[in-house]
């Protein structure tokens, strides 16, 4: 009689354990299931995105060779460039503060960058004021830049798109801090990554002595 007594819990505890068994085993079957989808997914991404990394790759690499070409180009002539007379320009700048001129205080080099043009300004922080400014608009540069037709207003602008004419303007901007007395900037880049025009702008200010 005890042994009949017994049956019925014993008998219970062997459903509930296959229960909890089955449950389990669809569970991780489930998990399992999501994981691998998961890694599917994942793999097709990467596939997806290796040929645009790949041509990101190739247009930075174009962007390098021009540089380097440029700064090649300019260290084969920088013997042939005639040398500005700094000291004489020195004496007469009123806009520079002693503090920079004497280099206790660093003034800050600020670039932006657009899809059509790049502009760079040399900013005293201290007093708020603007020591030198050039950009890719000025109509004075046009025969350095270089010109195009825009079709939305068909007028003649100047080629601010180029490696080439960043590389312009950081010559220029270095150019007008050494004959004002400023040797030394703080590169402030902002937003904008280290590639592209913003580095050949700042390879062109240091190719004409400037210090960033």
């Amino acid at each position: 009689m005890r042994i009949l007594v017994l049956v019925p819990p014993v008998f219970l505890y062997f459903i509930c354990l296959i229960k909890c068994f089955t449950t389990n085993k669809r569970a991780s079957l489930h998990k399992s299931f999501l994981i691998s989808s998961s890694l599917k997914a994942k793999n097709k991404n990467t596939e997806a995105a290796t040929p645009t990394r790949t041509k990101q790759k190739e247009h930075r690499r174009v962007k390098n060779e021009i540089l380097q070409q440029l700064i090649n180009e300019h260290a084969a002539n920088k013997n042939e460039e005639s040398v500005e007379d700094i000291k004489r320009e020195v004496k007469n700048n009123l806009d520079v503060d002693k503090e920079i001129l004497e280099g206790k205080r660093i003034p800050r080099m600020r670039i932006k960058n657009t899809n059509n043009h790049i502009y760079a300004s040399i900013i005293d922080d201290y007093k708020k004021h603007i020591l030198c400014f050039t950009c890719s608009r000025d109509p004075n540069l046009s025969n350095i830049l270089g010109t195009y037709v825009k079709k939305e207003t068909n007028r003649i602008v100047n080629d601010g798109k180029t490696i080439k004419s960043a590389w312009e303007i950081g010559k220029i901007i270095g150019r007008k801090a050494l004959n004002k007395g400023i040797f030394k900037v703080r590169f402030d880049r902002g937003r904008h990554k280290y590639e592209g025009k913003v580095e050949a702008l700042a390879e062109g200010a240091r190719a004409v002595g400037l210090i960033l």
